[in-house]
């Protein structure tokens, strides 16, 4: 009989050890994974933070451009009605040459 119970404990030791070695195998696995994945956090959250820089630049040069639009539309109007003055002028030059 000590003989069987000797060997039931061999059995679980081996299987145990077995076990062991599995979990070990696993753990191992499971801490490069994480390490990875730490790695890969940190570069999509260095990329994030690239793209939000850009994005309050970009932001800021839309506001600087849109605060010279109304700028811009004075100043369109005002060459648009130079224009025409001019054009009148040359019209009515012409019409007085015309006429002499």
């Amino acid at each position: 009989m000590a003989f069987s119970a000797r060997k039931v404990l061999e059995n679980r030791s081996l299987a145990d050890e077995e076990r062991m070695d599995a979990l070990e195998n696993q753990l191992k696995e499971a801490r490069f994974l994480a390490e990875e994945a730490d790695k890969k956090y940190d570069e999509v959250a260095r990329k994030l933070a690239m793209v939000e820089a850009d994005l309050e630049r970009a932001e800021e040069r839309a506001e600087a451009g849109e605060s010279y639009a109304p700028h811009y539309t004075r100043i369109t109007g005002r060459m648009r009605a130079a224009h025409m003055q001019a054009h009148t002028s040359h019209n009515e030059n012409v019409d007085a040459l015309d006429s002499t």
